[in-house]
């Protein structure tokens, strides 16, 4: 038993390893977007003057 709970753990260090640079991946997309919207509705407002 004590074989299996180790591979195990080692499996889930793997898959967590890989949900975790998944969701650094998501919020660099989303800050990205947000990013982006801001930087065109600021030129949306400069563009007005």
């Amino acid at each position: 038993m004590g074989a299996s709970k180790v591979n195990r753990n080692k499996n889930s260090d793997g898959e967590y390893q890989g949900r975790l640079v998944g969701t650094w991946i998501s919020v660099g997309v989303v800050g990205a977007v947000i990013l982006f919207t801001y930087i065109v509705l600021f030129g949306l407002f400069m563009a007005r003057f």
